[in-house]
C-alpha cells in the first residue's frame, strides 16, 4: 500500500529514532518508502534540522540521525512512545553540543505549549534545539511512570552502566528541572488569577 505524502516524513523520524544513525538506503528499506522519495525527502529535513548527517559509512554512504526537535516531532506526532523516546535519547543527545547553562530555553513554558507549540511543530525552523531538549527533559519526567514500567528497572541499569548514557539522561533530567520550577511558579500565578476572575464573575452575575 503506497504510503501518503504527508506520513514520510513521520515514518522516517519514526525510524531514526527506533533505530539510530542509519544510512537513506536503509531508511527506504526499514520504512518502505521508495529509495528516491527518501532521496527526496533528507535534504528538506536536514535543513529543518529534523534529522543530522553525521557522516559516511560504507561506500560513502550518507549517515543520518535524528535531532531533538525531530524527535519532539516524532513523539507529539504518535510515532513514538515515551519509553521508546527514553531509550533513544542518549544516542541522540550524542550528537548536540550544549551545555547544562543553556537550559531552560523555555523561559514561558504554559505560553509556549499553549500558544508556540503547534506553530513550532509546523514551522521547524523556528524551534531551538535548546527549547526541544528542555521539553524532552519535562516529557522524561511527566511521564515517567510509563516509561519506567514499560522499561523495568534491570533494562534501565543496563543502560546506566555506559557512563555517557548516565550523563546524557542525568542532563535531560537535571536540566529539567529548572522548567518545571518555572512552570510550576506559573501555575500558582494562573491559580490566583482564575480565583479573581471566579470573584468578578460572582460579582458581576449578583451571586
Amino acid at each position: 500500500m503506497k504510503m501518503p505524502r504527508d506520513e514520510h516524513i513521520g515514518a522516517i523520524l519514526e525510524f531514526l529514532v527506533k533505530n539510530g544513525p542509519s544510512s537513506k538506503y536503509a531508511i527506504s528499506k526499514g520504512t518502505d518508502i521508495p529509495y528516491p522519495t527518501v532521496l527526496r525527502k533528507i535534504p528538506g529535513m536536514v535543513a529543518a534540522h529534523a534529522i543530522l548527517k553525521i557522516g559516511e559509512g560504507k561506500r560513502g554512504a550518507e549517515i543520518h540521525v535524528a535531532t531533538p526537535k525531530g524527535t519532539l516531532i516524532a513523539y507529539f506526532s504518535g510515532h513514538v512512545r515515551t519509553s521508546e523516546l527514553f531509550l533513544a535519547m542518549p544516542g541522540i543527545m550524542k550528537h548536540v553540543r550544549i551545555s547544562l547553562e543553556d537550559l531552560p530555553a523555555v523561559k514561558n513554558p504554559f505560553g509556549f505549549v499553549v500558544d508556540e507549540l503547534p506553530f513550532k511543530l509546523s514551522q521547524l525552523e523556528d524551534l531551538k534545539v535548546e527549547e526541544a531538549v528542555s521539553i524532552l527533559g519535562v516529557i522524561l519526567i511527566w511521564r515517567h511512570d510509563e516509561w519506567y514500567h514499560e522499561i523495568g528497572k534491570e533494562q534501565l541499569k543496563n543502560l546506566l552502566i555506559w557512563d555517557e548514557n548516565y550523563r546524557i539522561l542525568r542532563f535531560l533530567v537535571a536540566g529539567s528541572i529548572n522548567t518545571l520550577t518555572k512552570l510550576g511558579e506559573q501555575a500558582m500565578q494562573l491559580n490566583k488569577s482564575s480565583a479573581k476572575f471566579l470573584a468578578e464573575i460572582d460579582k458581576l452575575a449578583g451571586r
